[in-house]
């Protein structure tokens, strides 16, 4: 399977941590050129400094072989940008990090799989703990 994750914060380190092991290729697009670093340093993966909206971006990843793309940005406009331009390339599995509640129903008419407020949900798993 071919992921290709857009946004290289805390989330996309933890995902390639669980997914390293598995058999994966994964491509990850980060706009800061630190963060993409770090990626390339910490794991075996291809990392492109890019914007998703950049020019031939797509191409360099191979987006017509992925299996799924994942966004993890804290920007919902960029996470959507990503998910449009995979619903475009006929990319199978759509996932995205949403930080803004209004916004789920404009990522769920695109057939996108959404997690929002991972917050709540950690504080709903610490909380599983004591119930």
């Amino acid at each position: 399977m071919y992921l290709i994750i857009v946004g290289a914060g805390v989330v996309s380190e933890q995902l390639i941590s669980l997914i390293k092991d598995k058999g994966y290729k994964v491509a990850v697009i980060e706009k800061q050129e630190e963060r993409a670093k770090a990626i390339m340093q910490q794991f075996d993966v291809r990392v492109f400094h890019a914007d998703i909206a950049q020019a031939n971006i797509l191409e360099e990843v191979d987006i017509k072989n992925a299996d799924a793309i994942i966004a993890t940005t804290k920007d919902d406009s960029v996470n959507l940008m990503a998910m449009i331009l995979g619903k475009e390339h006929q990319v199978k599995y759509l996932i995205t990090l949403l930080q803004e509640a209004k916004h789920q129903a404009m990522f769920e008419k695109l057939g996108v799989q959404v997690l929002s407020d991972p917050e709540k949900l950690i504080a709903q798993k610490l909380f599983s703990f004591i119930d």
